[in-house]
């Protein structure tokens, strides 16, 4: 009987830790990500397999339709942390959410940095300057 509350002790003390590492990641992350934002227009995209697998996450700063800066955050483990990526760096939005290949960039983090793209494209940096319910759906530069 001890020997089933030992095994479930240390699957819980494992579970977490994991929760724990997992949570310090995506904070330091997003502090990263925060730092972006004064630079530009930033959005974060998501390549690989959403449940299980390898994925990477694009973070792109931009100004202009231009990439100013960039993070890439992969890795298998929760121990990865986000690195500067200055590949992208120069590139146009266009260019990103379009299907061509980059050299020096593979599918999965080509794939995150298109989300981004896509994301900032879509948005083209204007704000909504009212609500839908009061029909003020005129859009202003940001």
């Amino acid at each position: 009987m001890i020997e089933y509350g030992l095994f479930f002790g240390a699957l819980a003390a494992a579970m977490a830790l994991q929760l724990w590492s997992a949570s310090r990641q995506s904070k330091d992350f997003l502090a990263q990500v925060n730092q972006l934002r004064g630079r530009g227009t930033v959005a974060v995209g998501l390549g690989g397999r959403r449940l299980v697998g390898r994925k990477a996450y694009v973070a792109l700063a931009t100004r202009e339709g231009r990439v100013v800066d960039a993070l890439v955050l992969r890795g298998l483990t929760t121990f990865a942390r986000g690195k500067q990526a200055e590949r992208y760096v120069g590139l146009t939005l266009r260019k990103l959410a379009g299907d061509a290949s980059i050299p020096g960039i593979d599918a999965i983090e080509r794939q995150a940095a298109r989300q981004a793209a896509q994301t900032l494209n879509a948005s083209g940096g204007w704000q909504p300057t009212g609500g839908v319910e009061q029909g003020k759906e005129k859009a202003q530069p940001a």
